[in-house]
């Protein structure tokens, strides 16, 4: 008998398009409270670009310096700007990773008929799961980077489901890792029309200081929680 939180190997393959119109639908019906849930993180990835917008001056300002002195002095604002653009990029993105629950979650309710609301934001039900999740994914993702970049791909490839497990059926961070791995594996073709769309999504998000977010980031979470439930034979309503 397989396991009720593992995909079967076998049955219909999964439809990347009805995924699409679906999520079309679901953002259209429920569109304030999903633009709201959004709207946080928005907001976040705003703050996110302009705290490290002085890194991105000194470094077009320094990009033709003239004399030695010009060189030192640009080098040491480099340096210090750097190390504080750094830190606020990975503070903001935990945050903004944080915040993005209350999409995902909404997105996986609204699978099962419920319509979304703004309190998602605030539920703290599999938290702690969610944030260790985010955490261990970020750092096997940047040493993967570090690792000639193709494993970092796969990393972000195989465990891109994660966190629909955890928030959907309370697992537990290295159970959610496996089940995600196993559902894209079981899955490949229509997981990489998966991360295809979701990459170009992210990309059109990121456009106009990350305002097209509110649009992009929860059509993503419904298009990516309804691919969820077709891997795992369950149904939506």
């Amino acid at each position: 008998m397989a396991d009720e939180t593992t995909p079967e190997a076998a049955g219909p393959r999964a439809d990347v398009g009805a995924a699409v119109s679906w999520a079309f639908d679901r953002f259209k019906t429920n569109a304030a409270a999903f633009v709201g849930l959004a709207a946080v993180v928005t907001v976040i990835q705003l703050v996110q670009q302009v705290g490290t917008r002085p890194l991105q001056n000194i470094v077009v300002d320094c990009s033709n310096p003239d004399s030695p002195g010009q060189i030192n002095a640009c080098t040491a604002a480099v340096g210090v700007s750097a190390i504080a653009a750094i830190a606020i990029a990975l503070v903001f993105s935990l945050l903004a990773f944080i915040a993005q629950i209350g999409v995902q979650r909404a997105a996986i309710r609204s699978t099962q008929g419920i319509t979304p609301t703004f309190s998602e934001m605030f539920t703290t039900q599999n938290l702690g799961k969610y944030i260790l999740f985010v955490i261990a994914f970020a750092i096997l993702f940047v040493v993967g980077l570090a690792l000639c970049i193709l494993p970092g791909l796969v990393v972000l490839f195989l465990l891109q489901l994660g966190p629909y497990y955890i928030l959907d059926k309370g697992m537990s961070v290295g159970d959610a890792m496996k089940a995600s791995v196993s559902a894209v594996t079981k899955n490949i073709g229509p997981a990489i029309f998966m991360t295809l769309i979701n990459g170009l999504v992210a990309i059109l998000g990121g456009m106009f200081f990350g305002i097209l977010t509110l649009v992009t980031l929860p059509f993503a979470c419904l298009f990516t929680a309804h691919m969820y439930r077709q891997f795992n034979r369950e149904p939506v309503a």
